[in-house]
């Protein structure tokens, strides 16, 4: 079972690369999904996440406000590492978990795409993995997509602000697609690294 980690910075273009691997059948788990559920359904890491940032990031229902959260949490490097420091080695262990399951299973499947936004901030997550790709953009350009997805662009900008930068992300790479072009001209790039470097993978 090859593990491919796919990387890059708000608005690289991650899901879009997941989603055509996952067309030509790779195994898709996309670890920020997993830290929301999480967040949502392990009481421990909602009450360490609480204790860290404060009853302001609950609802009337108790439940998480991701909003009230986000505000806190990418409000400097460092809240943002702190809330990082809580969430990653309780999704490292879930991911580790599921992968276990897969590679149990009778029929494995031959690939398994890890989408990893946090790759470079957080290289525990390079533990199980056996090639990263990462997706480099100008920041302009991730800003716009980003606000096109609906995200304020202050709020986008203080996310990206956060994160490593693509000089980072291309220090653990393997393999670097841009995505600078149009929509386009990435998903060829993408499948002509899924055809030269994955399919002879999938056996």
């Amino acid at each position: 079972m090859y593990i491919l980690a796919v990387t890059g910075g708000l608005g690289a273009g991650k899901s879009t690369a997941a989603g055509l691997f996952a067309e030509r059948g790779a195994i898709v788990i996309d670890l920020d999904d997993v830290a929301k559920t999480l967040l949502d359904e392990s009481s421990a890491v909602r009450d360490r996440v609480v204790a860290a940032f404060g009853e302001q990031i609950l609802g009337p229902d108790g439940r998480l406000d991701r909003s009230a959260l986000a505000s806190l949490a990418f409000a400097s490097s460092d809240s943002a590492a702190r809330l990082d420091a809580i969430v990653h080695p309780a999704v490292l262990a879930a991911v580790a978990g599921a992968l276990d399951t897969l590679a149990l299973q009778g029929d494995q499947p031959p690939i398994v795409v890890l989408v990893i936004p946090l790759l470079a901030e957080s290289p525990l997550f390079l533990e199980p993995v056996d090639a990263v790709l990462a997706i480099s953009a100008t920041e302009e350009d991730r800003l716009d997509r980003a606000v096109a997805r609906g995200m304020a662009r202050d709020d986008a900008e203080r996310r990206i602000a956060c994160q490593a930068g693509d000089g980072e992300r291309r220090d653990i790479a393997d393999y670097v697609i841009e995505n600078d072009g149009d929509l386009e001209t990435f998903r060829h790039d993408l499948i002509g690294f899924w055809d030269t470097e994955i399919a002879h993978r999938l056996g």
